[in-house]
């Protein structure tokens, strides 16, 4: 009897033991674990770098036409592309002023060739023109985007709009728009962004008569690039 009572204390024992430790563990962290998804987003935000310089007329004589230019230089990483447009700070009328004035005397001014509108497309013609056909016996101040001396250009230079090459007869002229409806001079679209610098360049065509007053003239232009 006594060794069978021991032995039930024992296994009392052993049962209680077992039991405190089952709900020590089952206390001491039986937790659920629950998953939870997470979406990081960000825009990156447009950016344009646009800066130009300009070769100088210098001095002009009367019936001996001159070229200058300006060179372009646009940086951007926009997707949809970018463009370009010009106007003279001086023409605030359409088909009216002159972009190149006395600067002792803003009433006389340069003679221009007829504002230049573009098509609708850069597939479209516009109004430009070649050198022997430009207004005055050619005595104008006109421009034209050219197709060399122009990097990574894409599609910004419109053989519609300028003519297939810069050869004379071929390569097409018209004047500067006005600051009221600023016309576009190119159009690099989708597709046209890099990190590499975009340079195109813009002639300038100048020639007066012999009845233009002497003296400096300036003529103001304004480009404006803007992300398509």
């Amino acid at each position: 009897m006594t060794i069978t009572q021991n032995r039930i204390d024992e296994l009392h024992s052993f049962l209680s033991a077992f039991l405190i430790a089952t709900i020590l563990f089952a206390s001491g962290g039986a937790y659920y674990a629950y998953g939870a998804a997470e979406i990081l987003t960000v825009t990156v935000s447009q950016t344009l770098t646009f800066t130009t310089s300009s070769d100088q007329f210098g001095t002009l004589t009367p019936g001996t036409y001159k070229i200058a230019t300006s060179t372009l230089s646009m940086i951007t990483n926009n997707t949809a592309g970018w463009n370009i447009t010009l106007s003279g700070d001086d023409v605030t009328t359409p088909g009216g002023n002159t972009a190149c004035d006395l600067d002792a005397n803003a009433t006389i001014g340069i003679t221009d060739q007829i504002q230049w509108v573009n098509g609708a497309a850069t597939t479209t013609v516009g109004n430009a023109v070649v050198r022997a056909s430009l207004e005055s016996s050619g005595e104008v101040f006109a421009f034209r985007v050219m197709s060399a001396s122009s990097t990574n250009s894409v599609a910004f230079f419109s053989t519609s709009w300028w003519g297939a090459d810069d050869s004379d007869g071929t390569a097409l002229f018209a004047g500067i728009a006005s600051s009221t409806v600023a016309r576009q001079i190119g159009n690099a679209g989708t597709g046209s962004f890099s990190a590499s610098e975009h340079l195109n360049t813009v002639q300038y065509y100048l020639n007066v008569g012999t009845a233009q007053t002497q003296g400096a003239y300036s003529c103001p232009l304004t480009f404006t690039a803007t992300g398509n």
